[in-house]
């Protein structure tokens, strides 16, 4: 026990035997005071950069703080991102979610921004083949049912991507509604399509009464292969304005996109 008490004593006493701050100083040459300088400047250099570059918290109001947040901000004005930030930071369910969305409203100024944002959201989900992108294309043009016939399944797509997924056509000045006409083959199978109006089913020459509001048009499907379509939609908003459409749909994963569109005519 002593011989510890001993040892104790001998090393606190040894802190007396330390050089001083002044003697420290004075033995300092000029080298040694360049480490000193240098090794303070490192010091300070990495404070000001672990301040300037760390990741502040972003509040509540902030457009990039969430996903949930980026969504709400985007269903006030879809202009805020570019479609592919969109893309990249909602997620293809999130983006299949504003999709749905944007399409139910109605009011000018909405469509106005809204057009051109939905057009180039569908081409770029269509450019990405993996299967989560494509099964969100797929329940957006509400043809994920892989038991329903195909055909049924192209013309519901062909219909929402060019109409949205309410199938509403406004109706003319004079409060005429719109009306879908289908030429089909005589073998197609008939369904509901959703479309918000009158729909008729002819064959391919079967003549057809004249319409007396919009008018919107789906020719017969051409399948190209098994997995490739084309198909033509003709949209009649009156009898001097609208246009004519060459959609081209690929079967992904057992489902139908559209993947390409090229305008025919405009008037």
């Amino acid at each position: 026990m002593a011989q510890f008490a001993e040892a104790v004593r001998t090393f606190f006493e040894g802190f007396g035997a330390l050089p001083s701050g002044q003697r420290i100083l004075a033995s300092m040459d000029p080298i040694a005071w360049m480490l000193v300088i240098l090794l303070g400047g490192a010091v300070v250099v990495g404070i000001f950069f672990s301040l300037t570059t760390r990741r502040s918290f972003l509040h509540p109001d902030e457009i990039e703080a969430t996903p949930q947040i980026l969504l709400a901000r985007l269903k006030q004005d879809p202009t805020r991102l570019a479609p592919i930030a969109i893309i990249s930071r909602l997620g293809s369910d999130a983006t299949l979610e504003l999709l749905e969305y944007g399409d139910q409203i109605r009011t000018n100024e909405w469509r106005y921004k809204w057009s051109s944002v939905r057009e180039e959201l569908l081409r770029l989900l269509s450019q990405q083949n993996a299967f989560g992108p494509t099964y969100a294309l797929a329940r957006y043009y509400r043809s994920a049912d892989k038991q329903e016939p195909d055909t049924l399944r192209i013309r519901r797509t062909v219909l929402i991507h060019k109409l949205g997924q309410q199938r509403y056509l406004e109706p003319d000045a004079n409060g005429n509604p719109a009306e879908l006409r289908l030429r089909a083959h005589p073998a197609e199978i008939q369904g509901e399509l959703g479309f918000e109006g009158e729909a008729f089913w002819l064959l391919a020459d079967e003549p057809a009464a004249q319409a007396h509001g919009p008018l919107v048009e789906l020719e017969m499907i051409d399948f190209r292969t098994l997995q490739d379509a084309e198909v033509r939609i003709n949209i009649r908003r009156s009898p001097t304005v609208g246009g004519g459409f060459r959609l081209t749909l690929q079967k992904r994963h057992g489902l139908w996109v559209v993947v390409d569109e090229h305008i025919e005519w405009v008037s």
